[in-house]
């Protein structure tokens, strides 16, 4: 019975968390659920979900969404910044984290961890001149920023106030992550 509960408790939670970040890998499920030991329930709550068509699950990129269509409104920063909160997850008590707002773009993933707010931001290499000019403009204040880079040399070129560190996310979710002073 107890199993049951836990079982209903992660397609509950599964489903809130896909339709809050609207497409994720179904590995970012698995790591997700694996930091509190609940990842054997995941097989069968997806397997439950998509019988429900309740999420949608893409065989090919192993992806799992919260309609037929999303898979098609994936946006790669959204992505790489899931890789991130996990990894955050391990370093840190992060009480509620949510989807940033099209206005605060390029901040994909802002959090709350240890009573302060903390924002996931992605400086694609087109993107670092729009993006330090953007945060030129507005100030947040007492958000501190976790930058992800494509490339270690792209660090130098981005002039935002208040990062306390930046990284790098391979696809599989292996992150590397460099001090604000290794520039």
């Amino acid at each position: 019975m107890e199993n049951q509960n836990k079982q209903k408790d992660v397609e509950r939670e599964l489903k809130e968390l896909v339709y809050k970040y609207n497409v994720l890998n179904k590995s970012q499920i698995y790591a997700y659920f694996g930091k509190s030991g609940r990842d054997r329930f995941v097989g069968r709550a997806l397997r439950n979900l998509e019988k429900e068509r309740s999420v949608y699950v893409c065989q090919e990129t192993k992806q799992v969404a919260s309609s037929e269509t999303a898979h098609a409104a994936w946006e790669r920063g959204l992505g790489l910044s899931v890789w991130v909160l996990l990894s955050l997850m391990d370093q840190k008590k992060i009480e509620e984290h949510f989807v940033a707002s099209r206005e605060e773009y390029p901040v994909r993933i802002v959090f709350v961890g240890d009573g302060e707010i903390y924002d996931i931001l992605y400086a694609a290499p087109e993107d670092i001149e729009l993006t330090n000019q953007l945060f030129a403009r507005k100030s947040i204040d007492g958000c501190g920023h976790i930058v992800i880079v494509e490339e270690p040399e792209d660090i130098p070129k981005i002039r935002i106030p208040d990062v306390i560190g930046y990284c790098t996310v391979k696809e599989e979710g292996q992150i590397e992550y460099y001090r604000k002073d290794s520039r």
